[in-house]
């Protein structure tokens, strides 16, 4: 077994290695820093909402004279590429992305969940940004629904004024949610919503097989069980599961012929 260890450094050493550390936002990863690209993601429905979305941004960007769209709405069944297109289209068009969710927003005294969401829009305006709020419906539910908790009503109104107030020469804003129904009706009023649908039967061979791949096992079991029974498979969130599970399966069973083998051998 080889054990790698490090020399600990220096207080003075480890002083210098945090100063050298450039400062952000800690809400905000740079396009670079996105793992996901758009060669991996599969499916005709995709591509055509991808590029849809991408050329309306594309064209507002640097256009202040346009009175654009302020930001989308993704929703449809969990696993479906929703916040996976968010990062995309931030990579592709190397914007910075403010990835928010219901931890970031959500604090227990008052005031705080609404100096959270000035903090990540005002950091938003400082460059080309893309600001994500994955699973909207948590953070934002319907006020009817919420019967007019204060602090519902005062953190909603923060983020109206936020989004009336948006510049889409400079942000766009994307929010996702698997519940559409529940979330407050003033921003299913203020943003163009485009609903996910579920994945077809070929994009579903295709992701299985690309998992598979990346796992480095036989697709020839996921695939035949996806045809098998297609309706199971209509997200990507089954198709990962099902993955896992012939991965698991076939890592057993190679290790039970390598058991067998080498008993055989000593047994010579």
């Amino acid at each position: 077994m080889l054990i790698c260890r490090t020399t600990p450094k220096r207080p003075e050493e480890a002083a210098q290695t945090r100063t050298n550390v450039p400062k952000r936002d800690s809400l905000e990863i740079g396009w670079k820093e996105i793992q996901e690209s758009l060669s991996s993601c599969k499916g005709e429905d995709f591509q055509r909402i991808f590029f849809e979305v991408r050329n309306v941004v594309e064209h507002q960007l640097g256009n202040p004279s346009l009175k654009g769209i302020k930001g989308f709405i993704f929703h449809g069944e969990p696993g479906n590429g929703k916040t996976l297109m968010a990062k995309v289209l931030a990579k592709e068009l190397r914007l910075s992305l403010f990835f928010v969710d219901g931890s970031v927003i959500a604090r227990e005294l008052y005031g705080q969940s609404e100096r959270q969401i000035v903090k990540v829009f005002t950091a938003a305006r400082k460059k080309r940004s893309l600001v994500l709020i994955d699973d909207a419906e948590s953070v934002f539910p319907d006020r009817d629904w919420m019967k007019g908790e204060s602090w519902h009503v005062a953190q909603n109104n923060i983020l109206f004024h936020q989004i009336d107030d948006l510049d889409t020469s400079q942000i766009s804003l994307i929010m996702t949610t698997n519940k559409f129904q529940l979330l407050d009706s003033a921003l299913r009023d203020r943003l163009y919503a485009i609903e996910f649908p579920p994945i077809d039967l070929e994009t579903a061979i295709e992701i299985a097989r690309m998992k598979c791949a990346e796992k480095g096992i036989d697709p020839a079991g996921a695939e035949e069980r996806v045809r098998a029974e297609p309706e199971e498979f209509r997200s990507g969130r089954a198709i990962e599961k099902l993955v896992v599970k012939e991965y698991i399966r076939q890592v057993g069973r190679a290790t039970v012929r390598r058991l067998e083998k080498s008993a055989a051998a000593d047994a010579e």
